[in-house]
């Protein structure tokens, strides 16, 4: 497969240019890359996972802007789409508790060089302090802000904690998620030569919005902006969900090329070996040869993108008919 950030459409918005009416063609060729796709993927394809995921995240956030009878989208608009994915809200809860831990350590930074010259004449009272013990210790632990959303709980009490520790920062990136997100990587890297991996560690950061901003704010159209530039926080939430869109849209469609093969669906572990699966399978008389796939299809990611949004039919009819619901994000 040809280096998709070869292309002088892989760079920031100084070398931004169209082609064929596509905006990230190389970026979502990183991303489904990363998912496990390493064939030349046609452009008809491309273009369809972007429209899919234009109207997955511009849509629905918009129209939630419009309810708040707001005319720009807003970071809330974006996570409540999400909001049923805890995986996901404590991810971007995360990153958004760690973004402003930097930007209060950079205050501080700041307004301690303001404060320099004052440094001997406290020098006195930096001693006693020491002198003190483990008192004052205690006092001066790490504190961070919280981050919370209109829709939690903590939101309904004029009174609530407000402030966590390390300690629960580390709980959520050592979650069950987190683990089995490594798990699968593990899996799809396992088999890699160096410069396999040298080019899917490079991938890994494939990003719709890192220093793209002006051509994602074309990419999204002036009705979701309006004349406003988005917010920083708006960029990297819609970089993070968008890459995660990607990949397991492609993913999907993987799995959907295993089945039309003919090959069993794995499951379990083996679900992330699908790949293995694929360049084995073995057909008929006008097959391709042992160990050649062909890149997914428009069907194959039509077909992952309706499986995506199937419901458990559980409670289908628990109130004695079927409703029909919105498109939720992959």
């Amino acid at each position: 497969m040809a280096r998709p950030g070869s292309g002088r459409l892989g760079g920031s918005d100084s070398s931004y240019s169209l082609l064929a009416g596509f905006t990230w063609f190389c970026e979502l060729l990183q991303m489904m890359y990363i998912a496990g796709e390493t064939q030349d993927v046609s452009t008809p394809t491309i273009k369809l996972i972007e429209d899919i995921i234009r109207d997955q995240v511009l849509g629905t956030a918009k129209d939630l802007a419009t309810r708040r009878g707001s005319r720009i989208m807003s970071k809330n608009d974006i996570i409540f789409q999400v909001r049923h994915d805890v995986a996901r809200t404590e991810r971007i809860r995360t990153f958004l508790t760690w973004k402003a831990i930097r930007r209060t350590a950079k205050e501080a930074e700041d307004k301690d060089n303001l404060v320099e010259e004052a440094d001997l004449d406290d020098a006195d009272d930096a001693a006693t302090a020491a002198d003190d013990g483990p008192a004052n210790s205690n006092n001066n632990r790490a504190k961070f802000a919280t981050v919370s959303y209109p829709w939690d709980m903590t939101s309904y009490y004029a009174d609530h904690v407000a402030h966590i520790t390390p300690d629960d920062l580390l709980d959520v990136t050592s979650s069950a998620a987190a683990l089995e997100k490594l798990r699968k990587n593990d899996e799809r890297t396992r088999d890699m030569t160096v410069a396999e991996y040298a080019t899917w560690s490079e991938y890994r950061h494939a990003s719709l919005t890192y220093r793209k901003a002006k051509r994602f704010r074309d990419w999204c159209g002036p009705a979701s902006f309006g004349d406003n530039k988005p917010s920083d926080d708006v960029l990297d939430i819609l970089g993070f969900l968008t890459s995660e869109m990607v990949q397991n849209l492609t993913a999907e469609a993987l799995r959907v090329q295993l089945r039309d093969m003919g090959c069993p669906r794995p499951r379990g572990a083996a679900a992330d070996s699908e790949m293995t699966g694929i360049q084995n399978a073995k057909g008929g008389l006008f097959s391709e040869p042992e160990g050649v796939r062909k890149a997914i299809e428009g069907k194959h990611v039509r077909m992952a993108f309706q499986r995506l949004q199937e419901r458990p039919k559980g409670r289908a009819f628990l109130k004695g008919a079927r409703h029909s619901s919105s498109l939720s994000l992959l």
